[in-house]
């Protein structure tokens, strides 16, 4: 069954998963990996796997060709030991790349993931789509960029093309939060700030089924969507539901939030010069501090989204994942 869907960052967290879902739903699927991290180990009958990268425009060409819809999921995500210059050749130029080839190929819809870290800290929560936007760090400046560059270089060329903006993605195995996890099953989790910052997140399988969405309806070319939980969470609330998922009592040490900011900045530049990806970050500090929470009206309304995995339900799914991977001994 020849492909019609393109998932493109298929080693990944979330394009990895898309594509193994979309395979699973009966959607002809191809899934575009970077060669460098690995070819997935995973396989379906609905699925073809190849190597590409946004910055090698041959290898864009053969994965667009004889696609319906893409989902670009590929990006560069948060490293801290490369050149900054990188995040702008991928998450930039790449997109553009990605998109040109994608017209010339003769797509129908392209489904750009952008990130809700574009719009910073929330000040006033929850935040909807016309939020003021402002970027904390290079790689949220980039997806900003990212997204601007597709919805302008679709327009010129008629390729249509709609903008995801996903919370905190999680679901089993996902990693991003597993540091944590340990950290709180070991009894060394010092908690900084009041704890009272808001923290919004998306299961893997919402997501996946909200981009279906955008690549099949009517009438929404150009415009941006949120793709969040049903509700936000406070960064104590989060911890307890870990710790209560371990079964292991919440942290009670809490420190101010100064002192792991002027840790983070020193540690963050010693390990610069040496191209060290530092074990704590000001961007990682920011979690303790910077409010996520989002209205999901205009998805809601729009397109039809609902989510179906409560937070309640999926970060214990999540950290019992950890657990049967022996990652929380």
């Amino acid at each position: 069954m020849k492909p019609t869907t393109l998932v493109t960052g298929a080693n990944g967290f979330t394009g990895s998963f898309m594509c193994q879902y979309y395979a699973q739903l009966g959607i002809p699927t191809r899934g575009m990996y970077y060669e460098p991290d690995g070819r997935p180990d995973f396989s379906h009958p609905n699925l073809e796997l190849v190597p590409g990268d946004l910055r090698d425009r041959a290898s864009l060409k053969r994965a667009v060709d004889g696609i319906e819809i893409v989902q670009n999921v590929a990006a560069l995500y948060r490293p801290t030991n490369v050149p900054e210059q990188d995040y702008y050749d991928v998450n930039i130029d790449g997109i553009r790349n990605i998109v040109e080839e994608a017209h010339a190929a003769g797509v129908k819809r392209f489904v750009q993931m952008s990130t809700i870290g574009i719009y910073g800290h929330v000040a006033n929560p929850p935040a909807d789509e016309n939020a003021p936007i402002k970027p904390d760090d290079y790689y949220q400046l980039t997806k900003l960029k990212g997204e601007e560059v597709a919805v302008a270089r679709g327009k010129e060329l008629g390729l249509p093309v709609v903008v995801i903006r996903p919370a905190a993605i999680y679901g089993k195995r996902e990693t991003r939060f597993l540091k944590i996890a340990q950290l709180i099953k070991r009894g060394r989790l010092i908690q900084f700030g009041d704890g009272k910052a808001y923290y919004h997140f998306i299961h893997v399988q919402d997501l996946s089924d909200a981009c279906l969405l955008a690549a099949e309806k009517d009438g929404i070319i150009g415009e941006a969507f949120i793709i969040a939980d049903d509700h936000a969470l406070t960064v104590d609330q989060i911890i307890k539901l870990f710790a209560k998922s371990m079964n292991v009592p919440a942290p009670s040490i809490r420190l101010p939030m100064w002192l792991l900011d002027s840790v983070a900045g020193v540690v963050e530049g010693v390990c610069k010069p040496f191209k060290i990806s530092p074990p704590i970050h000001r961007r990682r500090a920011a979690w303790f501090r910077s409010t996520r929470s989002f209205k999901i009206d205009k998805a809601r309304r729009v397109l039809g989204y609902e989510p179906k995995i409560l937070p309640e339900d999926g970060l214990p799914d999540m950290i019992r994942s950890y657990e049967e991977a022996g990652w929380l001994k």
